[in-house]
């Protein structure tokens, strides 16, 4: 079961896959079940496959709906663009979100030598994700505050567990303000808490 920070933070965008797209992409392991956009606390973290993009909200400098896209350059793994580096994660060839960066972002390879000024996104609303995001761009002081705020109700034990699925140690004497301090410097890692709650709320894979 989530715990109440993770059902406070999270708005879950599920990529929208049509059938030549969904057979392109299996050989790489991505599948419905497993590409998604989140917005988690301040974060926005896209997931597709064995692939993922995680920056902060404060680094989106815009987004809007764009396509349709030319299917033989998008569809299967990820795509770049050789003419500015930017990263597609494409579902269909119809519609989706481009996301722009203020600093390029990782997310092709996992060394993050290579970085992307862009993000397009084929999720299965792109209207709703623009809106959350050019809201989320205004609210970033309230998101922070709601953070703490969520963190704040819950118990020591409580942040400890927390903070123990996310994989940080020493948290055993922690005090409690000490473990608020820590989990807000990894909000980064909060999606991961999430994976198996989410996966249980896929679309069909079969």
């Amino acid at each position: 079961m989530a715990t109440p920070l993770e059902r406070s933070l999270v708005h879950t965008h599920w990529f929208t896959f049509v059938p030549a797209f969904r057979i392109a992409a299996w050989p790489f392991g991505i599948h419905p079940g497993n590409s998604r956009v989140e917005l988690v606390g301040t974060r926005l973290v896209a997931h597709f496959g064995p692939w993922s993009v995680d920056t902060p909200l404060s680094n989106i400098e815009r987004a809007e709906v764009t396509g349709p896209y030319d299917w033989f350059k998008v569809a299967g793994p990820p795509h770049l663009s050789f003419s500015d580096r930017g990263l597609t994660f494409a579902s269909n060839p119809d519609r989706g979100v481009c996301i722009k960066f203020r600093e390029p972002v990782s997310g092709i390879e996992p060394a993050g030598w290579l970085r992307h000024p862009g993000l397009t996104v084929t999720v299965e609303d792109p209207e709703r994700l623009v809106a959350e995001l050019v809201a989320a761009a205004g609210q970033l002081d309230d998101l922070e505050r709601d953070e703490r705020a969520v963190l704040e109700s819950q118990t020591a034990a409580e942040l400890r567990a927390v903070a123990q699925r996310l994989g940080l140690t020493r948290v055993s004497s922690m005090k409690k303000a000490e473990l608020i301090d820590l989990l807000l410097e990894h909000d980064e890692r909060k999606a991961a808490v999430l994976d198996d709650e989410l996966d249980l709320h896929a679309p069909g894979v079969a």
